[in-house]
């Protein structure tokens, strides 16, 4: 049995990837019915005016 040391090495050969799907994903949120509410609402802006939201870096 052959053991793969590396997955860059047999990546060329999957016929996706994990960006190819997370890609595809926003793309069909986008066009969805909560992706095109999402994009009418500045949910960013409100989250930090209610300080919801503090830090532009996330959690720390």
């Amino acid at each position: 049995m052959v053991k793969i040391q590396k997955i860059s090495e047999i990546e060329p050969c999957l016929g996706f990837t994990e960006f190819d799907m997370l890609k595809k994903y926003r793309q069909s949120f986008a066009t969805s019915e909560l992706g095109r509410l999402h994009s009418l609402f500045p949910f960013s802006e409100l989250a930090r005016q209610m300080h919801l939201k503090s830090s532009p870096f996330g959690r720390k």
